[in-house]
């Protein structure tokens, strides 16, 4: 697979461009007679050279390693950002429509789903992932008339959970209910973790965080299972959604996510080493409660993580501090390690979660600091840790 990103949306060929072009007219040109064949280009909300090549790439990472019939379009759609895809996985499905929505999720899902979508007849519920009885318990109580939709988040954000992919996509199919089961990855690009492959029908991704990489884009992608009968036919309703509603990746955002692509597996890579060595630093400090992070043993989903996560376990983690004062004062401390939300960048950053989640909705605890890894050098990280460990114990009086 990486060799494969090194190259990605390029074409070979005569001349062949080494850096995929970037084509940003909206409206392309048509015969004296007004017609067109089926693939021509019409307009860029329809269809766009360089966001085409950007969904071809997203299709093939996502089935990477396992074959695909030759008759089955791999579907991937490349949105103007990660809650665009959200909102049109929805928009995909018929009404009245039931949401499973796992505990921890992105704050952004179910905002979207209450605020917005709960007016046509979008019902939520939170289930305990974890749980395969509720889950059963909860699909039995659903009219078998009613379109449903199983959330996966793993790992989940802020607090990376683990859901055993495979378990729940099995405990979907054979509910005799018509589910979708969809797994937003964000957290784990298909460099670790391909959900498709694990038996989900739909697996999403805000693009911003690790696809792009670089903190300078927004866009979301759907990718749709060719292997299952749900991700077949909920595919081209997606395509439809995309295309008939607009929220499409822009012809640079497109392009930018293409080149970040092309480093995604070596980035990926050093941002688990680095997440690994600091977790471990923290996960014994006086001053840390907790620290959620699926490659330590301790944590729960560990045995899940080490089956369905290859090359590491992610560049995010959380740490819980032993109070709110001492997570502000901690990341107040840092230098290196900048305070911004997102994640996925080449830069590290720092974010106490509770702070932004909506007010009546907060699920974080007051102590929890976000941490997503970045490029720098371990080390002047790990210093940076430290340093601001040292100034917090002095703030409050504690000796090391």
């Amino acid at each position: 697979m990486a060799t494969s990103l090194a190259h990605a949306g390029v074409v070979t060929g005569k001349n062949a461009a080494m850096s995929p072009p970037l084509h940003m007219a909206t409206t392309y040109t048509r015969p004296a007679d007004g017609s067109y064949q089926e693939g021509d280009l019409i307009y860029t909300r329809m269809d766009n050279p360089t966001r085409n090549l950007l969904e071809a790439e997203t299709g093939r990472l996502e089935c990477h390693g396992r074959a695909v019939n030759s008759d089955t379009p791999i579907i991937s759609c490349a949105f103007a950002s990660g809650m665009m895809a959200v909102s049109s996985i929805v928009l995909a499905h018929r009404l009245p429509l039931k949401v499973l929505l796992p505990v921890d999720a992105y704050h952004g899902v179910p905002t979207v789903l209450r605020d917005v979508f709960s007016r046509f007849d979008v019902e939520i519920r939170t289930v305990e992932m974890s749980d395969p009885a509720a889950i059963e318990a909860d699909l039995a109580k659903i009219s078998v008339k009613d379109d449903v939709i199983v959330w996966m988040e793993s790992p989940s954000n802020p607090r990376v959970d683990i859901i055993d992919i495979s378990l729940i996509s099995s405990i979907a199919e054979k509910s005799g209910r018509r589910v979708t089961t969809v797994v937003d990855s964000t957290l784990a690009p298909p460099t670790i973790q391909q959900p498709l492959q694990l038996g989900a029908d739909l697996v999403m991704h805000s693009a911003t965080k690790y696809l792009g990489g670089h903190s300078d884009l927004l866009c979301g992608v759907v990718t749709a299972s060719p292997w299952t009968n749900r991700g077949r036919f909920i595919g081209p309703l997606i395509r439809q959604v995309q295309v008939a509603v607009g929220g499409v990746a822009s012809p640079l955002d497109s392009w930018l996510t293409l080149r970040g692509l092309r480093t995604l597996a070596i980035r990926s890579s050093r941002q688990c080493e680095t997440a690994l060595l600091l977790v471990k630093y923290l996960q014994h400090h006086p001053l840390v409660d907790k620290v959620y992070y699926p490659g330590l043993e301790e944590h729960f989903g560990h045995k899940i993580a080490k089956r369905q996560m290859k090359n590491g376990f992610g560049g995010v983690f959380s740490v819980e501090m032993i109070g709110e004062s001492y997570a502000f004062a901690f990341a107040a401390a840092l230098t290196v390690v900048q305070r911004a939300t997102s994640l996925g960048g080449t830069e590290t950053l720092i974010e106490h979660r509770a702070s932004i989640e909506p007010p009546g909705r907060v699920v974080s605890p007051r102590g929890l600091l976000r941490v997503s890894v970045g490029l720098e050098h371990a080390s002047d990280i790990l210093s940076d840790f430290e340093s601001a460990m040292d100034i917090v114990q002095t703030i409050h009086g504690i000796r090391g």
